[in-house]
This record gives C-alpha cells, structure tokens and sequence, in this order.
C-alpha cells in the first residue's frame, strides 16, 4: 500500500494516539498540546476534533490506548504461552523487556501525578490489574501473601523501569539480566 498522503488521507485515532505516546515520551506532558501534536503530523486542528470531542476525551483515549496496547497484550501473551507458572513468569520477563512494552511507563506515571483526576486514576486500575495478575503467578509458584505481593511488585516494578537502564545493554546481555532476575524474584 502506498504511504499516505496528508493532504488527501484522514490520520486514523490511532495514529494520533501513538503519535502522542511518542511526544510524551520525548518531550513530556506539557507538549502534549492540540498545536505541538498536529505540527508533529503534519495536520490541522480539524483532524483533532474529528477523532476526539475535547482535551478530556484525548486524555482518556490516550491512556486507554496505553493501557490496551501495553498492558492487555502482554497479559494474552503471558496466558497463552505456558501452563506452568514457573513458563509464565519467563515469559511475562521477556515478552516485556524484548518488546519494548516498557517504554511510556515513566512517562505515563510523571503525567498521571499531573493529572490525577483524569490520568491517575486510569493508571491507577491498570496498576491493579497488572498486580492482581503478576501475583497470582507468584501464588501459583508457591508464594503466598505477602510474599507473593512484594515479589509481583519487585516484577512490575524492575519491568517498567528496565528498559531506561537497559538502553545500552546489547540483546543478548539484556536476556542474561532477565534470566537472573527470574532466578532472584524465584528464590525461597
């Protein structure tokens, strides 16, 4: 298929939802204005106001468009792969750092403590839904209480800040890494 041209080919929602995630990421939430984003792709305000009513339905878009492309895929990923809990945790450590499912958290989280009545508190649910599943790995392990809650979120939390420490780190050192972590989050 032919690239699009933008004077004549409307820009789907996503493509202004993944656009944003980008800007927020390399220029922080006080770029994510109506004027930057469409400067970024080369449109008008008009494109804006076709695909969302007004600022708060950008804003809740967006984070649910996060939530739903790196939270619910990997979730699938996980419960597909493997039977045993021990496979699963494998593969949750690998599916996120190899790909990449990582790289907004810190930027999400910086907005959500911007916006806490709009962003927190969609956050807020994806963190408990994140929690709920990555500790009922660790109760399938043979954790129980609070032991399986501090190592989920040992997990979660070295997972979604892996990929800052990690931006150098050659592919196969990287997967080096997640396996010891397996092995320190495993331990009894």
């Amino acid at each position: 298929m032919a690239a699009k041209n933008r004077a004549t080919a409307r820009l789907s929602r996503e493509e202004w939802l993944a656009r944003a995630l980008d800007i927020l990421a390399t220029e922080g939430q006080a770029k994510l204005r109506v004027e930057t984003i469409c400067a970024a792709l080369g449109v008008t305000k008009g494109s804006f106001y076709w695909h969302f009513k007004d600022r708060d339905d950008f804003v809740r878009s967006l984070v649910l468009f996060w939530s739903e492309r790196f939270t619910d895929p990997v979730m699938r990923s996980v419960t597909q792969s493997a039977q045993e809990a021990e496979g699963r945790l494998k593969v949750l450590l690998h599916v996120v750092s190899d790909g990449r499912y990582a790289r907004y958290e810190v930027s999400i989280r910086a907005w959500a403590a911007q916006e806490p009545d709009l962003v927190a508190v969609i956050v807020k649910d994806v963190d408990e839904r994140r929690l709920a599943f990555v500790q009922a790995i660790f109760t399938d392990l043979g954790f129980i209480g609070t032991d399986s809650e501090m190592r989920a979120r040992a997990c979660i939390a070295y997972l979604s800040f892996d990929s800052y420490f990690s931006v150098k780190i050659a592919y196969g050192d990287r997967s080096k890494m997640i396996d010891q972590f397996f092995g320190i989050l495993t331990c009894r």
